[in-house]
């Protein structure tokens, strides 16, 4: 008698934990369909290009449900992330699986991941890379110095804009997070001091522009910005014939507070390592799906596959 409570409390559990799941995931897909601007009749006329795409990303996130250790209600989140920042519904279905490399690769949260990948995307808007780059750069870069996929990611996607208003490529700006990273500056405070220490050098004060102009360091190239790594370390060599008064005067009159932070941090790697992150994260490609792979070829990921099905 007792085995068969048993099994009957098991079977109204399970029921019960079924049609929950199954609400939790319906109210995922709506949340993307309300996200995208879908009114309820577009969506239930079968005809129309809402009701064809809802349907689509339903079955996006049905099969990386199925595939990943992520269950379809998390994907559903997640696409509805990339269409929270401006992505159409099949853009979001062709970038959902980089996002969920970069989530396993990093054990995030799908909205974190996506968050990321999209910030970045949009910040630095270079139409010839996609989701797969800059899920490849934070998944890479997170092996290569003394922090994470999550820190880097927050990062990268924080400053993505303030990099590319300055002509600064996604991988630069990466090396320069990977610098301060190696030093204890890590996520939002990372981008922050980044943008600032840019800021000092591309946008320089009269007293900074003078200062620069001693130290025959410019920013610019034929009116166009230099790589940033490149001009600091322009900055420090040139530093490095002046006494110490003199040269931190010089610093003082160049930076900001942040700025200079920036400055020293970076200048505390060595043009050795620096080569050598940058040679890693120009053959980063593929690095995310690898490190997924590497991340759920276990137990646990075998368990989780397994309650996801």
């Amino acid at each position: 008698v007792i085995g068969a409570i048993t099994l009957l409390w098991l079977v109204i559990k399970f029921a019960k934990d079924s049609v929950e799941t199954g609400m939790q995931f319906d109210a995922a897909v709506s949340q993307i369909g309300a996200t995208l601007g879908y009114t309820v009749d577009e969506i239930n006329d079968k005809t129309s290009d809402a009701s064809k795409n809802m349907e689509m990303l339903r079955g996006k996130a049905e099969e990386m449900g199925a595939a990943t250790s992520f269950s379809a209600t998390e994907a559903a989140e997640g696409l509805n992330i990339l269409a929270m920042s401006g992505y159409s519904a099949e853009e979001a279905c062709s970038m959902i699986n980089d996002v969920l490399a970069l989530a396993e690769a990093g054990s995030l949260g799908l909205a974190d991941a996506a968050k990321y990948v999209a910030g970045a995307m949009k910040g630095f808007n270079d139409e010839t890379k996609d989701s797969q780059y800059y899920a490849d750069l934070m998944a890479k870069g997170a092996t290569l110095a003394a922090t994470d996929v999550n820190a880097l990611g927050d990062a990268m996607s924080a400053g993505a804009a303030t990099a590319a208003s300055y002509s600064q490529s996604a991988n630069s700006m990466t090396v320069s997070l990977l610098r301060l990273a190696n030093q204890g500056t890590t996520g939002s405070e990372a981008a922050t001091m980044l943008a600032r220490a840019m800021a000092d050098v591309y946008t320089a004060t009269p007293a900074a522009q003078e200062a620069l102009e001693k130290l025959n360091v410019s920013a610019f190239d034929d009116g166009k910005p230099r790589e940033f790594g490149d001009v600091l370390e322009d900055i420090n060599k040139a530093l490095s014939g002046m006494s110490e008064e003199e040269a931190l005067a010089t610093k003082n009159a160049i930076f900001t507070t942040n700025g200079l932070k920036a400055f020293n941090q970076m200048m505390a790697t060595s043009s050795e390592q620096v080569s050598a992150w940058t040679d890693a994260l120009d053959n980063a490609t593929g690095s995310a799906a690898a490190q997924s792979e590497m991340m759920n070829d276990n137990l646990t990921g075998d368990i989780k596959r397994f309650n996801r099905s």
